[in-house]
């Protein structure tokens, strides 16, 4: 087997527009009417008629002018959903702090079932100051040992929270009620008001957006990259993706800028794979930087496998040439974990910073995804 699969953020894709949703996100559920309704100075604040302005103050503020997502990204998290996970958990444990302290010792009665619950949630942390960014880094410096990665990273924080609720909070959890409903909140922000209802068939708990899924930037000329995937494939090279985007949010711009077809698409491999397997073996945190998407960039999108896939077992022969292209240690930590090298590009969040992460892991890279063919062996 010789094959070669792309990452699509940071390495066909920009990223940028994923960090501004995280970002407005994490402002709605905030200070959202439909959320926690808790009080800004933003007043001008319009979802449905939203300025590149607001967007970039807004990022620059919860994210700590991206120094919160660098945090994430160097310890294995790449999934936007995930980063607003460990936001928010993180903004509510602290709140949870700061209301022992004003009450002697109660515990805030925080619970996420429902989008109401978010309303109850508002009302219970109102007149708390709000989390800066700063406090955020310093509370997961405090709680997450050197070296912890990807999904112990939230079992640490899980951990760190019983001291100020007496137990781990139902809510912790990845994939708990908490994360669905912020992931579709995100989704909302995401796919705009007419393609949220295509893919859930209902309306969004906050609805007049647009959208920002159709206004995909590739990161090198769309046809350059549409000409290195017909090279791979004449010099004999299989061509796959795995990429913790949902299949939906990865199809949209893939027939949009004409790279679907250069695709079987038994081997564009997403996090819809991983949400499924999960349901179907059991195991829990298949999404990267799990070998499971991976594998089945590898072998195929083949449910007879998945078993398999989850549990890491399915490897390159001796003989075969697999490298995974990313832009993130994720990347770095998940080609190991399949048995696949690894080929970095500099056009993710830390740009050309990211070469001295590379360099120590012993993985080239090239400037961007068009100049990757002088490493394929």
């Amino acid at each position: 087997m010789k094959k070669v699969i792309f990452d699509v953020d940071g390495v066909l894709l920009s990223e940028e527009r994923y960090y501004d949703v995280s970002a407005l996100t994490v402002w709605e559920i905030l200070y959202g009417r439909q959320y926690m309704g808790l009080p800004s100075e933003r007043e001008d604040f319009d979802a449905s008629a939203v300025t590149d302005g607001q967007i970039a103050a807004i990022r620059s503020e919860v994210w700590g002018k991206d120094s919160l997502l660098s945090w994430l990204k160097q310890r294995g998290i790449n999934s936007n959903w995930d980063m607003v996970h460990a936001w928010l958990i993180t903004c509510f444990w602290l709140f949870g702090r700061a209301y022992r302290r004003r009450t002697g010792g109660d515990v805030l009665p925080l619970r996420f079932e429902k989008e109401s619950d978010f309303h109850e949630a508002g009302l219970a942390v109102m007149g708390l100051p709000v989390p800066k960014a700063s406090d955020l880094l310093a509370a997961w410096e405090a709680a997450v040992p050197e070296g912890v990665r990807g999904s112990e990273v939230f079992a640490a924080l899980a951990e760190a929270m019983k001291e100020t609720f007496g137990d781990v909070p139902a809510w912790a959890g990845l994939q708990s009620a908490l994360w669905r409903m912020h992931t579709e909140a995100f989704q909302a922000w995401y796919l705009g008001d007419d393609l949220f209802i295509e893919k859930y068939h209902r309306l969004p708990a906050a609805g007049g957006k647009r959208g920002f899924l159709r206004n995909e930037t590739p990161l090198a000329p769309a046809a350059a990259i549409g000409s290195l995937f017909r090279r791979l494939k004449e010099n004999g090279w299989e061509i796959a993706v795995a990429t913790g985007r949902s299949r939906h949010e990865m199809e949209v711009p893939f027939r949009t800028l004409g790279w679907y077809g250069e695709f079987d698409p038994l081997y564009l491999a997403t996090a819809s794979d991983a949400f499924e397997a999960e349901q179907l073996t059991g195991v829990e945190h298949l999404d990267k930087p799990h070998p499971f998407i991976y594998e089945c960039a590898m072998y195929g999108r083949k449910r007879e496998n998945y078993g398999d896939y989850a549990k890491g077992l399915r490897k390159p022969a001796a003989g075969d040439a697999v490298y995974v292209v990313g832009d993130s240690y994720s990347d770095i930590l998940g080609a190991a974990a399949a048995g696949a090298r690894c080929i970095g590009v500099l056009t993710g969040l830390e740009g050309k910073e990211a070469a001295a992460m590379f360099e120590k892991a012993g993985v080239p890279c090239a400037d961007r995804v068009t100049e990757i063919e002088p490493f394929l062996k």
